[in-house]
C-alpha cells in the first residue's frame, strides 16, 4: 500500500494531464461536429482492435471445447452416412423390418500420447473400456485411418498405430478397384507402402487409396492416401506403391473408434471356415 501511494504521488503530474487532457477533448467533441466525429471515429476504432484482440484471446481458451463440440456432431454425422449402414434383404416381411441395419458406430476421443518416429508407434486414447471401447475396434481421424485398438483398461486405451511393423491393412484404389496390403517401413511417418496390388490395371499418381471393406475392423471407404510413386516387380506381377498418408499423425488430436455391430457373427463365420478347412485336411492326411 505504501509503494502504491509513493508511486502516485511521484506521478500524479502525469495522472492530472491526463485527465485534464480528457476533459479538453470530452469538451471538444461536443462542441464541434466535424472534431467531434473525427475523435468520435478514432475511438472507435481504438475501442474495436482492443475488442478484437481480446475475442482472439478468449477465442483461443475456448478453441478445445469448440473442437470437442465438432468431434461429437462429427460423430452424429458419421453415424448418419450409409457406409454406416448395412442393407437387409429378406423375403419374409415381419412389421419390424427395416431396409437398412446400423453395421458401424463412432466413439470419439482423443489423442492424449503419440509416437511417430519410431519402428513400432503407439496412441494412447482418453477413453476406454467403461466408454464401450474394446480391443480389436479400429480407429480413425477425421481425414483417415490411425489403427487398431489393442488394450484397453476402464479409461483409456492403446492403438497400435499403422506406423507399427505388425499393421496390415487391406486397401483399395478407388478408380481402378485393385487390392492390396498396407505396410510401413519404418521411415517416414508421413509415406506408407502397398504391396500385393496387380499391375493388371495400371495405377496413376495421385490415385486415391481407401480401405476395402474386406477387414472387419473398418468400413469401405475410408481414406488412407494417395500415390505418391510406384514401379512394377516384374518377378511377381504386383506394383510397389508409396503413398503420402492422408492423416498427419504427428498433428493427431481427436479420433473416432468404430464398433462393428456385426463383428461377433463375422469371426464366428471365419472360424466356421477355418475348423472345416482343418477338418478336411485332417481327413486328407
Amino acid at each position: 500500500m505504501n509503494d502504491l501511494l509513493r508511486f502516485l504521488r511521484r506521478y500524479y503530474h502525469v495522472f492530472l494531464f491526463l485527465l485534464l487532457e480528457g476533459i479538453c477533448v470530452y469538451f471538444i467533441s461536443c462542441n464541434s461536429y466535424r472534431q467531434g466525429s473525427y475523435i468520435t471515429s478514432i475511438a472507435n476504432n481504438v475501442s474495436g482492435s482492443v475488442n478484437g484482440f481480446f475475442d482472439n484471446v478468449t477465442s483461443y481458451f475456448y478453441l478445445r471445447s469448440t473442437n470437442e463440440a465438432l468431434v461429437q456432431e462429427n460423430v452424429r454425422l458419421r453415424k448418419m452416412v450409409e457406409s454406416s449402414y448395412v442393407k437387409i434383404v429378406n423375403n419374409v416381411h415381419k412389421e419390424e423390418d427395416t431396409v437398412y441395419k446400423q453395421m458401424y458406430s463412432f466413439i470419439d476421443a482423443r489423442v492424449i500420447y503419440k509416437t511417430v518416429n519410431k519402428r513400432n508407434n503407439f496412441f494412447m486414447l482418453n477413453k476406454g473400456s467403461i466408454s464401450g471401447i474394446e480391443p480389436d475396434m479400429g480407429v480413425i481421424s477425421p481425414n483417415g485411418v490411425v489403427g487398431v485398438v489393442i488394450k484397453t483398461t476402464p479409461n483409456f486405451s492403446l492403438v497400435m498405430s499403422v506406423l507399427h511393423q505388425d499393421s496390415k491393412l487391406n486397401v483399395r484404389n478407388e478408380r481402378t478397384k485393385t487390392t492390396g496390403t498396407l505396410l510401413w517401413n519404418g521411415k517416414n511417418y508421413a509415406t506408407g507402402q502397398i504391396i500385393d496390388m496387380p499391375s493388371s490395371l495400371a495405377v496413376k499418381k495421385g490415385d486415391n487409396i481407401v480401405t476395402s471393406g474386406f477387414s472387419r475392423n473398418f468400413p469401405e471407404g475410408i481414406s488412407i492416401g494417395k500415390i505418391k510413386s510406384f514401379k512394377k516387380d516384374k518377378g511377381t506381377g504386383f506394383y510397389e506403391i508409396d503413398i503420402k498418408f492422408s492423416t498427419d499423425y504427428n498433428k493427431l488430436e481427436y479420433v473416432y473408434v468404430i464398433k462393428n455391430y456385426f463383428k461377433i457373427e463375422q469371426d464366428r463365420l471365419m472360424q466356421g471356415i477355418d475348423t472345416t478347412n482343418t477338418q478336411k485336411q485332417e481327413g486328407l492326411q
